[in-house]
């Protein structure tokens, strides 16, 4: 038998075999270059959950705001449910009935949606795969800029450093709302398809190439547009620093790639030249203006950043224009420029006998050249100073500034490329020696092209660059915010920056040998995430669940579309986001552009009186079911009631059910004449008029009644010079509110005549014989005008009491006619309301008890008057101890 020693020998020796196997399977896994991009990924998603911390715990239903998170999440869930249904007809979407190519609206996100749609397809909630959404887009943007510098330079530790600053750059929290701009992996992919396809031109690589071209447009067309530029720009250094211009291969191979994957695109692009041609759609100069950053603009930070908080304020709207890209990024790009390795040896000998050959007399070309600059700099000087002018016969609008100085730029960067002035050629002949220089690497090329285009894209109409771009290229024409163009600009500077940290390290090494260069890196990845740290994020939990509502509309069916009230640019989102529960037609809605339809349902719907006219919009649209929110409508609960309980009357509109008891659905008879009721309807359906509204609740004096409460005060107040008291104001309005049911077209009408005939009968009373029985006319209108707080005018008091005195006017139409003078109406605003509320919610005078006097009244009065927001009163007023105690009781 064996000693217990071997034997313990022998299992050590097993022990070890087995660790030894594992080392090795390990390092083989290693090798595998899946494995290592899924550890970079990783580790930007480590990095991602801690910058946005708690975001990464909060997936299933976080949203930073409920805007456009909703809007980018029903387009998502289009395109997914589309595609397994109906994918000849994807931009047929569910919203803006009954328009065509309504996805097209906004941007169809496509891209963005296709590597999440297993999320879908497991039954995932659209507004948690949204959240995902948001998390990958850090994450896979910083990975898409490793690779691309990664690629340029062959450095992991430059490849850290750029994904870092592009992945967490303060503008692309900006961006969270706006998930197609925050998700941005694709640029940098592109251009690291271009750098690879012009470092060997084989098959393969032209077909990635390709392949992000197309996936760049497919994600979104704005930085597809945005793209081009730069993608030619870069393209035109690679192929001079490479000495490529006349290889047919690359040519033929390239072309091929890219004229395919523009085919493949075009069945996505066609749409929105079709919208524009039905539906005239066209972004206005006005707000292409409107969303242009000025320089300035880059020192102000979005405030999600807990560094730099705060910081651009003061500027001109830097609330609105957040771009700085922090400080450290900055710092290291700087010294990517500045701390450049000098020439040695035979490489400046060679360029400088290139420079000196280049220098000697100017040919033809460069002749023409230079007069064709100069003659270019004098036009765009011209044309600064006329632009758009009628002068000189109208030239001037024609020979535009943008244009001038379009050519002006060409004529500079033409004879650059021939030769510099003599002034400037210390090393280089040309701007093509300067580019085949090895000083600088094709990273640092490609980082300054994209920083320089990326920063005057976000100048928009600020600078003539983007100004020629919207003139010459149509597809500019459709975007309204320049400003995300900055973000190539970003993606420069994270290469320039990973440049800089690079250098540093190098310079670092040779002074101190035992610095390792993977500790600069590894401080300079720390302190860029120090810097670019957003956590705690503060976000919302958004709303994840359909309603009952949507799910009773999802198993409808329905000839037309779904109206929900409702509409707005405050409540169409939330609409949007339940389309994607539904699935049915929706009129309403958001988008980059609005339906005619839309529109005209917010018009009729958004303020005051809702007509019967809103009826005959529903039934030729035509609308199958009407969804009222009345939980989005409390102070305009009234209005809505009126309306629908007049269509209900008539028989155009039939009551379904409420759910969740509050939201109603209605079917529009004329649309759905089998539609049959659920449940018997509300009991608010029921009309009531304004005497009856405020036996009930005396805060109906407010809200959509507030006018007719004002301008009965305003003639109280003529009247007799002073404010009116409760009793005697709450009087008044209930007999002018008896049988004016509020809410109809003719209510407006019926007031005006109810209001002439309380003016004639108090003319007629005694109180009013015993104030002005003892004055003549003139005396009469000089009191009106003191009564109303008006300086008495002569002239106009003269012109009062000669119309009373020839009768054309009467001593009630006086009272009437000052009551409604703009002067008093705009001098009794604030004081108007503010009474109301005292006799609205707390059904009193302001001088009685508890108060015992005016000096609250007085507060509130003075806070008013120095720009306090009426709409605050409600609540304070609601929120009171008095109030509380009343509805108690």
């Amino acid at each position: 038998m064996p000693s217990a020693v071997t034997e313990r020998r022998e299992g050590a020796g097993a022990g070890a075999g087995r660790l030894r196997g594992a080392r090795r399977a390990g390092a083989a896994l290693w090798r595998a270059a899946a494995v290592r991009e899924l550890l970079v990924v990783l580790a930007f998603c480590a990095f991602t959950a801690l910058l946005t911390w708690p975001y990464v715990t909060r997936l299933r239903d976080a949203v930073v705001d409920p805007g456009d998170p909703y809007l980018v999440t029903w387009i998502m869930w289009w395109d997914y449910h589309q595609t397994f249904r109906d994918p000849l007809n994807l931009f047929h979407s569910n919203t803006f009935y009954p328009l065509r190519y309504t996805l097209a609206f906004s941007e169809h996100c496509y891209g963005l949606a296709l590597p999440f749609f297993p999320l879908f397809a497991a039954g995932l909630r659209p507004l948690t795969v949204h959240a995902v959404a948001v998390f990958l887009g850090f994450a896979l943007s910083g990975y898409g800029a490793f690779r691309l510098a990664r690629t340029l330079t062959g450095s992991r530790g430059v490849a850290w450093v750029a994904g870092v600053v592009f992945a967490f750059v303060p503008y692309r929290f900006h961006l969270m709302s706006q998930l197609v701009y925050l998700f941005s992996p694709w640029i940098p992919l592109l251009f690291e398809a271009l750098v690879l396809f012009a470092r060997a031109r084989t098959r393969r690589r032209a077909a990635w190439l390709g392949a992000a071209f197309f996936m760049t447009g497919l994600t979104s067309v704005s930085f597809f547009a945005f793209a081009l530029l730069p993608l030619a720009a870069a393209g035109a250094v690679l192929l001079t620093r490479y000495g490529l211009w006349r290889e047919r291969e690359l040519w033929r191979r390239g072309a091929a790639a890219l004229g395919l994957a523009s085919l493949a695109l075009l069945p996505f692009m066609l749409p929105y030249y079709h919208v524009s041609k039905l539906y005239g759609f066209k972004r206005s100069v006005e707000e292409v203006k409107a969303n242009s950053a000025w320089a300035s603009h880059w020192l102000s930070s979005e405030n999600r950043n807990k560094l730099w908080f705060g910081m651009g304020e003061t500027i001109k709207e830097g609330a609105r224009f957040k771009l700085f890209p922090g400080l450290l990024p900055l710092l290291f790009a700087l010294a990517a420029l500045l701390l450049v390795e000098p020439l040695k040896g035979r490489a400046r000998a060679e360029e400088s006998a290139a420079a000196g050959a280049a220098g000697g007399g100017r040919s033809r070309r460069l002749a023409r050249l230079d007069a064709l600059a100069v003659f270019a700099f004098a036009a765009s000087l011209l044309a600064l100073g006329f632009d758009g002018t009628d002068y000189f016969g109208g030239l001037f609008r024609y020979v535009t500034s943008e244009r001038a100085l379009a050519l002006l730029a060409a004529a500079l960067i033409a004879r650059a490329c021939l030769a510099y002035p003599a002034f400037l050629r210390a090393t280089h002949a040309n701007l093509a020696a300067t580019l085949r220089s090895p000083r600088r690497c094709d990273a640092f090329w490609l980082g300054l092209v994209l920083a320089c285009v990326g920063f005057c894209y976000s100048l928009g109409w600020n600078f003539f660059f983007y100004r020629i771009c919207y003139d010459l290229l149509p597809v500019f024409r459709s975007m309204r915010v320049p400003t995300r163009g900055s973000m190539f600009a970003y993606l420069g500077i994270a290469l320039l920056a990973g440049l800089g940290v690079r250098r540093l390290a190098e310079l670092l090494s040779a002074r101190r040998p035992r610095l390792s260069k993977g500790v600069v890196y590894a401080a300079a990845c720390a302190l860029l995430l120090a810097e670019l740290n957003a956590a705690p994020l503060n976000f919302m939990r958004g709303a994840v669940n359909p309603d009952a509502v949507s799910l009773r509309l999802k198993r409808t069916e329905m000839r037309g579309g779904v109206v929900v009230l409702p509409a707005g640019p405050d409540f169409n989102h939330l609409h949007m986001l339940r389309a994607a529960d539904h699935a049915r037609p929706l009129i309403v809605g958001t988008s980059g552009f609005n339906s005619p339809q839309a529109d005209q349902v917010e018009h009729w719907t958004r303020a005051g009186t809702i007509p019967m006219g809103f009826m005959n919009l529903l039934e030729e649209i035509p609308a199958s079911y009407v969804v009222v929110k009345n939980e989005l409508i409390p102070e305009r609960r009234a209005t809505y009631t009126a309306f629908l309980t007049r269509a209900v009357s008539a028989g155009r509109l039939r009551f379904i059910n409420r759910f969740d008891g509050r939201d109603d659905l209605y079917a529009v008879v004329k649309t759905e004449p089998e539609a049959r009721a659920e449940a018997s309807p509300p009991p608010e359906l029921e009309i009531r008029d304004w005497a009856t509204l405020l036996e009930e609740d005396p805060v109906n004096l407010l809200g959509p009644y507030a006018e007719w409460s004002r301008a009965l005060y305003r003639l109280h107040l003529v009247r007799g010079g002073r404010v009116p008291r409760y009793a005697d104001f709450m009087a008044d309005a209930r007999g002018l509110g008896r049988g004016l049911v509020p809410g109809f077209e003719e209510a407006e009408r019926d007031f005006e005549g109810r209001l002439r005939g309380l003016a004639a009968e108090w003319a007629r009373g005694a109180e009013f014989r015993q104030l002005y029985e003892g004055l003549d006319d003139a005396r009469f209108a000089e009191r009106l005008y003191q009564n109303a707080g008006l300086e008495p005018e002569p002239s106009a008091t003269a012109a009062l009491a000669a119309s009373l005195a020839s009768g054309a006017e009467t001593r009630a139409g006086a009272l009437l006619s000052l009551a409604a003078d703009p002067r008093v109406v705009e001098r009794e605003r604030n004081r108007s309301v503010l009474l109301l509320h005292y006799f609205g919610f707390l059904r009193r005078n302001p001088d009685d008890p508890p108060d015992n006097s005016l000096e609250g009244f007085n507060f509130w009065l003075a806070q008013l008057d120095a720009g306090q927001d009426p709409g605050k009163l409600p609540l304070a007023f609601r929120e009171s101890f008095e109030y509380e105690k009343i509805k108690g009781k």
